[in-house]
């Protein structure tokens, strides 16, 4: 299940662009069904273009079902939040376990890292959104450090290279986190992009959330697992071929 359908994308572009839909004629009971969640493709295909989205890809969204291969080194830790509930991660190697964010409640991955007493443990958080720092005070005494490290910074922990990239615009600001030395590459995102859609973002941040996404995010290499805030992984090449907003 993703974490937006179609009329919670249509709903972001909307409020991101401050757009009128009274300037589009169209019917505005048929109008509120779709943005209701009543699926309308001849409103969709109107509306999509106006709001700069990919009306084909808006259409397929209830059909979109991201599959990637996660390395076995990540884990993955959701607790509740919304529909879905908010994604933690951990990223492991014989020395080291870099945990990315908190979610709500991090009793399973204070579990987790507290088998490993030998490794150094380090906190990176993508943005201080309530959810996702949740816990930050709770897990202090397990880590070593804790981050929101500023984009441009390169860290090498053992086989792990770690390169923070500007996602700004959600929340300013905000961080994703690009590893490689695994498998594939991955870049745990924070909120800025969900598998077919993106996170939300205020008028006057839209344009520089959508340019960071495409100038940071969708630069990397396209086999890049997407690690997302909310909803499943994907990746860089799945999000190119499938998600609305691009």
């Amino acid at each position: 299940m993703l974490e937006d359908d179609f009329n919670d994308v249509l709903g972001k572009a909307i409020r991101g662009l401050d757009f009128d839909t009274n300037s589009l004629n169209l019917d505005a009971d048929r109008l509120q069904r779709c943005l209701n969640g009543e699926l309308d493709a001849e409103v969709i295909q109107v509306l999509a273009p106006a709001l700069n989205l990919n009306p084909e890809r808006l259409l397929n969204l209830p059909n979109y079902e991201p599959e990637v291969s996660i390395p076995e080194q990540v884990k993955t830790f959701v607790s509740a939040f919304g529909h879905l509930g908010v994604n933690a991660f951990t990223v492991e190697n014989e020395t080291h376990i870099l945990i990315f964010d908190t979610g709500t409640n991090a009793q399973e991955c204070i579990e987790s890292i507290s088998k490993y007493p030998e490794k150094e443990k380090h906190l990176f958080i993508t943005h201080r959104h309530p959810d996702h720092i949740a816990w930050e005070e709770e897990l202090r005494p397990y880590v070593n450090t804790s981050h929101l490290l500023m984009p441009g910074t390169n860290v090498v922990f053992g086989n792990l290279t770690l390169k923070t990239l500007d996602v700004a615009g959600h929340m300013i600001p905000a961080s994703a986190y690009f590893i490689t030395g695994l498998a594939s590459p991955i870049c745990i995102t924070g909120d800025a992009i969900f598998a077919g859609s993106a996170g939300g973002v205020c008028h006057e941040n839209y344009h520089r959330a959508h340019t960071n996404i495409r100038e940071n995010l969708l630069t990397l290499p396209p086999e890049t697992i997407l690690l997302t805030g909310h909803g499943p992984a994907t990746s860089v090449r799945l999000e190119l071929q499938n998600n609305p907003f691009l």
